[in-house]
């Protein structure tokens, strides 16, 4: 079958689901970035031809991938990510009874792969601590659990691409961000603000696209899930 044949079947075939947060003012924002702000340059309304706004945010704004250089100087920059990094097959990793500010365990994973079939080299792992019922509040920026750095160790030693969670970041408030140097220095995206988990079955594919920063240390990312149509 032809890569053309191929798409068009997938647009007919399968469900889409944006996981990506809205990009507006008053977003939850980590406290020493700036705030995302919008302000209009020109409109109709101000008797301008055309509409456009001057966007002020921090590479790490709303749904975001974090790149190697983040936490490990001379690692990838986000220009540098593979196209295809975060494209492939991804598994949901129900963890909703994670005490706020606990972590995931290794147990917790190897109890979803006797379930639902090995974790393999390639895929993106989504964990779903249910956090983002708390997006737009005040919870939503502290106590956030998070996976321990055991947990991290072995999803890299499976040779997942990426790591996604639906919280504010992927290391537990208040611990010392062990994962972020680790991964991220051992070729392990991270992605965090990640929406609409709750959707999505416990194996899915998806599709994630960066904005392509020079030298960035991250960037917001349009990441869509991919489902059998039901």
């Amino acid at each position: 079958m032809k890569i053309t044949e191929l798409v068009n079947k997938i647009l007919e075939d399968a469900e889409f689901v944006d996981m990506t947060r809205m990009m507006e003012e008053g977003m939850p924002y980590w406290p020493t970035q700036p705030a995302f702000e919008a302000e209009t340059i020109e409109s109709q309304e101000l008797g301008n031809e055309s509409y456009f706004r001057k966007i002020v945010m921090c590479e790490h704004t709303g749904t975001h991938i974090d790149a190697g250089c983040h936490f490990v100087p001379g690692k990838p920059s986000v220009d540098e990510i593979p196209v295809t990094q975060i494209f492939g097959r991804a598994v949901n990793i129900d963890v909703t009874d994670t005490a706020p500010s606990g972590v995931v365990s290794v147990e917790k994973i190897q109890n979803f792969e006797r379930k639902y079939g090995e974790i393999t080299c390639g895929d993106i792992a989504f964990f779903r601590f249910g956090w983002d019922k708390k997006y737009g509040t005040k919870d939503y920026m502290e106590n956030w659990p998070g996976i321990s750095l055991e947990a991290g160790i072995y999803l890299q030693k499976k040779g997942v691409k990426a790591i996604g969670c639906d919280c504010l970041a992927l290391d537990a408030y208040g611990s010392t961000n062990p994962n972020h140097p680790f991964l991220l220095g051992n070729g392990v995206n991270i992605l965090e603000n990640v929406d609409k988990l709750y959707e999505l079955p416990e194996i899915f594919s998806v599709i994630g696209l960066a904005c392509k920063f020079k030298d960035g240390s991250g960037a917001p990312i349009r990441l869509i899930a991919l489902t059998d149509k039901k």
